[in-house]
């Protein structure tokens, strides 16, 4: 006889546990640690193209919460780095380059750029944007 959990006078079977806990952990995983996007567009050529899928550390400079503000910050992201963010006045996710970093600490603001300058809609365009816009750093792959 297989292993069961007894709950509110109910037996839930292992299976169906073990879904719900699968369900539950993909969920934390995606909202708070590592999700994935697709770039559009040339903005980030030649090192991200149209159509690649690339994964988002979401907690690499902290946790963020429900809302979108981080809860916690352990890091703030350096001059570099490739981040997705949300565009301001849109709820657009971008992938772009941190190019400068203007302020300090939690009142930094940080200019995003395209790698491809030409072709790229950017805070040149859009303005700079604060920490709380940064959703999480673009992993590196190969």
């Amino acid at each position: 006889m297989g292993q069961a959990v007894r709950h509110a006078g109910k037996k839930l079977d292992s299976p169906a546990l073990t879904l719900i806990l699968v369900v539950v952990a993909a969920f934390l995983v995606r909202t708070f640690i590592l999700d994935a996007a697709v770039v559009e567009g040339k903005s980030m050529l030649p090192h991200y193209r149209n159509g690649r899928v690339v994964l988002i550390f979401k907690a690499a400079y902290g946790i963020r919460g429900v809302g979108g503000k981080y809860l916690v910050c352990w890091k703030h992201p350096p001059r570099g780095d490739v981040v997705a963010a949300v565009r301001p006045n849109s709820k657009e996710i971008v992938i772009k380059r941190i190019g400068e970093i203007r302020g300090e600490g939690g009142a930094s603001e940080y200019f995003l750029i395209g790698d491809n300058g030409i072709e790229s809609i950017d805070s040149r365009d859009f303005g700079l944007v604060t920490l709380n816009a940064i959703i999480g750093k673009v992993v590196p792959q190969r």
